[in-house]
């Protein structure tokens, strides 16, 4: 049974993507989660191949391993932002770099 992560799901429109960690990705309708669950960016889940639409591959008998944070609906991590001291060293080495271009 193959596993993945949802990449995105919009629930007003009941309906996603799941990719793989091989970057493959899955339609996947929200009718095809078990238990009637809501899927949110970042859970990770298992499903069965199947063929929609055109021949695009779907995802169905979706079951939910492991639900992204609550406080992070978005399933990412954000990177911290980088300091002033970090922003004002970079301005200096790229004009160190530009002065020995010229």
């Amino acid at each position: 049974m193959p596993t993945g992560r949802v990449k995105v799901f919009n629930a007003d429109r009941n309906f996603g993507f799941l990719t793989t960690s091989d970057g493959d990705e899955f339609y996947v309708a929200g009718d095809q989660v078990d238990g009637g669950a809501t899927l949110r960016s970042g859970d990770e889940v298992e499903f069965e191949v199947g063929e929609g639409e055109g021949g695009r591959r779907t995802a169905t008998g979706v079951t939910v391993t492991k639900q992204a944070p609550a406080d992070n609906p978005v399933g990412r991590t954000m990177a911290q932002p980088p300091s002033w001291e970090e922003l004002e060293e970079r301005e200096r080495q790229r004009r160190m770099a530009r002065r020995r271009r010229r």
